[in-house]
């Protein structure tokens, strides 16, 4: 079986998006007061939620030991593609479920600290492109 180099979104932004996750959940089940107002997330969601961050590991974690290896395992391999699988499926059906609530965020609000973050996360895009790009020609031996 062939293996086709893929593009995707990770690094910096994934590594971001996993930390801010993890201290929204940290913050709601330590009882603080405005992250137990807003409430859980939907029942499914918070089912889906542990499996895509195994799965983000599992992608992240499968294709540096990829590289280490030189892309010289078939069973490795076979992981990082399957992980990516289940992961894009997974990030679909979360990606969907937040649109709307995205949508309505990126109106104008004057929230303290709005631009800040804004810039946070476009540098976090931007640094994980920079990683993609720089780690490019190590994607060679996949073909």
């Amino acid at each position: 079986m062939s293996a086709r180099p893929t593009a995707r979104w990770g690094g910096p932004a994934g590594n971001e998006l996993l930390a801010s996750t993890g201290y929204r959940f940290a913050r709601y089940y330590a009882r603080s007061r405005p992250y137990r107002a807003k409430g859980p997330p939907l029942l499914p969601l918070r089912m889906l939620g542990p499996v895509l961050v195994v799965t983000t590991v599992l992608v992240f974690g499968s294709g540096v030991w990829l590289m280490v290896l030189g892309h010289r395992s078939d069973t490795v391999l076979e992981l990082h593609k399957v992980s990516f699988i289940v992961w894009g499926v997974i990030l679909g059906v979360h990606f969907l479920a937040h649109l709307p609530a995205m949508l309505r965020a990126l109106r104008p609000s004057g929230v303290p600290g709005a631009s800040v973050r804004a810039l946070l996360v476009a540098a976090s895009l931007g640094a994980g492109v920079a990683l993609a790009l720089s780690v490019l020609s190590l994607i060679a031996g996949f073909g």
